[in-house]
């Protein structure tokens, strides 16, 4: 083997390992939207993680950014030229609203070792209530005080209230008769009669519901209480 044969065997070596490059690319790109849905829906959505580079993936560490989104990956080496699965969850139970989540993909990627997913949704409440809480500021000892929140059915089958229970005495609440049909409103009336003074009022009232998604609705009560001036 003369020298100029060794250096150009040495080279192409040398070539090969340079050109061993491990890479990842999410087949359905690294963005995607649940769109609308009822909160307390679990939604789950399947990316393909393909090894596109010229040497064996590796996966890493999997984050999410929070602990309503879970994320689990089929395989912890990918070939070159063969594909994974990331299996991603997010439980919508705690949120309203607009959200935006994140997954982080740790890998051995020569070109990105962290590969960020990120997804986003509209969470909606299929019970609205307008106000969330009732705020009882100024009640009397003894003087009844009434607050109307007005209920709205998201969801896709008719609503009915069931009961209601509270710890707070002297608050009575008077629920919708029959139920509210899909996309239909009705009112829910809060009357309090407070029999002492509490500058302070922290509570709660649980009202059930026919809703799978939602049996209980939780209503906060803030406020205070005065005593009556005397005659």
């Amino acid at each position: 083997m003369t020298r100029w044969t060794t250096f150009a065997l040495i080279f192409a070596l040398a070539a090969s390992e340079a050109g061993a490059q491990p890479k990842l690319q999410v087949a359905e790109g690294t963005q995607f939207d649940f769109g609308k849905i009822f909160r307390g829906a679990i939604m789950e959505r399947d990316l393909t993680l393909k090894s596109t580079g010229t040497d064996t993936l590796i996966l890493g560490k999997i984050d999410a950014s929070c602990g309503c989104t879970g994320a689990i990956s089929s395989a912890e080496r990918i070939a070159p030229g063969g594909a994974g699965t990331l299996h991603i969850t997010f439980n919508s139970k705690n949120f309203v609203g607009p959200i935006h989540k994140t997954v982080t993909v740790h890998s051995n990627a020569i070109d990105a070792q962290a590969t960020l997913i990120e997804f986003k949704a509209e969470v909606i409440d299929e019970i609205n209530l307008n106000p969330s809480s009732v705020f009882f500021q100024g009640a009397v000892v003894k003087k009844p005080t009434t607050v109307v929140i007005k209920v709205t059915n998201n969801g896709m089958i008719p609503l009915a209230f069931t009961g209601y229970r509270t710890q707070l005495k002297g608050l009575v609440l008077t629920l919708p008769e029959g139920s509210i049909p899909p996309g239909g409103s009705s009112e829910i009336r809060a009357e309090f009669t407070p029999q002492e003074a509490n500058p302070m009022l922290s509570e709660a009232i649980f009202v059930t519901t026919n809703n799978i998604r939602q049996p209980e609705v939780f209503i906060q009560v803030f406020g205070g209480v005065k005593d009556a001036k005397p005659q």
